[in-house]
Order: structure tokens, then C-alpha cells, then sequence
């Protein structure tokens, strides 16, 4: 678990260092050397706002500024408020972290999630938090949901789903 979180941090650093720039030299060598420090294969796309470790079944993206969107296959039974930003997105096999920006507050938007998730089929696992912070979690089937909601410091919420297997 440990070596994820370096990985997720030297990730994030290396998008941080490229954002920006196209492929040039410079990145194909941060690459070079991001996967030598990391044991795997590194990609940085051409804007520097997504790197990928590894490759095949085994890879993981991580995705952050202006281009952040969804990632392909994003359940449409998840609850998404009418109003968002993607703001960085982590997918790796059966794990998947979103990050999205909404305008209004956190107990409105956690009660119109409950209701959505709820309607879809969902099952309520867990619920906890307050009128600043919020968590749930969810199950459907084989897929396990954590839907966290706080204060953004710029106004609004921070909206975080992540989806994982469940475990047998």
C-alpha cells in the first residue's frame, strides 16, 4: 500500500513538473527517468496534465487541470451532480477515484447523491459527517462506492466517488 502512495505522489509531481509543456525532450527524459525511479513504464501526455504508470490491465492514469474529464466506462448509475468540474481522476483495474468541483453546499448535495444513488439500485452501507462534511458508502452487485463531500475552499463542494470491487 505504501508503494501506491509513492507512486500516486511521484505521479502527481512528475504531471506537476510537465503541466504545460508538449513532448518535448525534456518530458520524454522525465519519463525516462520517472520509470526508472518507479520500476514501470511512465507516459505523460502531450499537455503534461496525465501520466500514466505501467501498462495493459495493470496501468494506472491519473489525470488533473483543464482536461480532466471522467474515465471511459464511468458507471452512469453514480450519482453526478447537474453542475461540476472535473477536477483529477485515478484509475487503476477495478479502482477508480474522482475528484469533481460543484457550486452549493455539502448537506444539499449529500442528500440529492443519497436520493440518487438510492433510486439506481444502490444499497447504503454507511453513512457519516454533518452540515460540513459528508461520506457514504454504497453497494451495488459487485462494486463498492464511497461518495466523501466537503467544503471547497474556493466556495462550493468537493465531490470524491470512489469505486472499487467488492470484496467476496
Amino acid at each position: 500500500m505504501r508503494r501506491m502512495g509513492t507512486t500516486v505522489v511521484a505521479a502527481a509531481l512528475l504531471a506537476g513538473l510537465v503541466a504545460g509543456c508538449g513532448k518535448s525532450a525534456e518530458d520524454r527524459m522525465a519519463e525516462a527517468a520517472a520509470g526508472a525511479m518507479l520500476g514501470t513504464d511512465v507516459e505523460i501526455d502531450d499537455d503534461g496534465e496525465t501520466v500514466t504508470l505501467g501498462s495493459g490491465d495493470k496501468a494506472m492514469t491519473i489525470s488533473g487541470g483543464d482536461s480532466a474529464q471522467l474515465p471511459a466506462g464511468f458507471p452512469e448509475d453514480v450519482f453526478l451532480p447537474a453542475d461540476y468540474k472535473v477536477d483529477s481522476t485515478l484509475a487503476s483495474g477495478d479502482f477508480t477515484m474522482v475528484t469533481l468541483r460543484a457550486p452549493g453546499e455539502v448537506a444539499a448535495l449529500a442528500d440529492q447523491a443519497r436520493i440518487g444513488m438510492e433510486s439506481a439500485g444502490w444499497e447504503q452501507q454507511m453513512m457519516a459527517g454533518d452540515e460540513s462534511s459528508r461520506i457514504y458508502a454504497y453497494r451495488q452487485k459487485q462494486t463498492v462506492a464511497s461518495l466523501s463531500f466537503d467544503r471547497h475552499d474556493e466556495g462550493g463542494v468537493l465531490y470524491t466517488v470512489q469505486l472499487s470491487k467488492a470484496p467476496e
